[in-house]
């Protein structure tokens, strides 16, 4: 079943408006249903796992594993965003913590909205998730999706300062598309910047694509912000990639996203065995 036919079943179940379809995800999270599936970023010089990106999934009774475009609709209400990220706080730093105790540790991405990172409370509230799960700050990433504009919140700047001063860095999610622009990266002083797919997937066979992407990554390093190449789906764009040995990537061809963060490709730890791409038994996370 492919992704438009899911989402019209899951809205079709939820007749004529988002309103239901908030309750029933406000209802999943409190049922357990959610759950938050783990995808590698790999060092492009050595190919080791560097850290990893946090996903959500619904483990829907009737539809099975649905990915976020499915009920992005509700994605959008305060409440649902609200629940949703401090569900994910939660379960990250759980993760995270019951990974260290096997001897290893790896920093996690989570996606937040920048209605809510600059919602009042915010980096305090997700210094007390830390403080409970007993995980420092840095081991957290806050990436800023690009779906809402920067510019519509002038205290962002303060936002990010403020997080980056206990320790948690903040990326810029999906740099090249939505309102992640250039315009962004110099009032705020962001530590990772997220290069979008869509400017890799035309590399390296397409000139004017490479050229794009190759003078994007210049001008990135000139920031001195740490950056992470998504998208990588083939091995001729993991192999162009080399010429860059400073950047991360992330991306099918490395690993997809699977349920458990002792799962992903790479995780090394004296008390778990070393995971391989994809080992038999691993449930993946990135289809219903």
């Amino acid at each position: 079943m492919n992704a438009t036919t899911l989402r019209s079943r899951v809205m079709n179940a939820a007749p004529k408006a988002g309103h239901t379809l908030k309750r029933r995800v406000l209802q999943g999270l409190r049922t357990d249903e959610f759950r938050v599936a783990y995808q590698g970023i790999y060092r492009v010089d050595t190919s080791e796992l560097a850290q990893m990106e946090a996903l959500i999934r619904w483990r829907h009774p009737e539809f099975g594993v649905l990915l976020p475009g499915s009920f992005h609709e509700a994605l959008e209400d305060d409440e649902v965003i609200a629940e949703l990220t401090d569900f994910v706080m939660n379960a990250v730093s759980h993760d995270i913590a019951t990974l260290q105790a096997s001897g290893a540790c790896y920093p996690v991405a989570i996606n937040v909205p920048p209605s809510f990172a600059s919602s009042e409370g915010f980096s305090e509230r997700l210094q007390s998730v830390c403080d409970a799960h007993g995980v420092a700050p840095e081991l957290i990433e806050i990436e800023l999706s690009e779906n809402q504009d920067l510019a519509r919140f002038p205290c962002i700047p303060k936002v990010v300062q403020r997080l980056r001063s206990r320790g948690v860095n903040v990326a810029m999610d999906d740099f090249g598309t939505g309102f992640a622009c250039l315009a962004a990266l110099g009032p705020i002083n962001f530590g990772t910047v997220k290069i979008a797919k869509e400017l890799l997937a035309e590399a390296p066979r397409c000139p004017n694509a490479s050229t794009v992407f190759s003078s994007v990554l210049a001008l990135l390093a000139r920031l001195k912000v740490k950056i992470v190449v998504e998208g990588v789906e083939t091995p001729a764009q993991a192999q162009w990639l080399a010429q860059w040995p400073h950047v991360f990537a992330q991306g099918f061809y490395l690993a997809r996203p699977v349920f458990g963060m002792e799962n992903v490709p790479g995780v090394r730890s004296p008390m778990l065995r070393n995971v391989k791409p994809h080992s038999a038994g691993v449930r993946l996370a990135d289809a219903a």
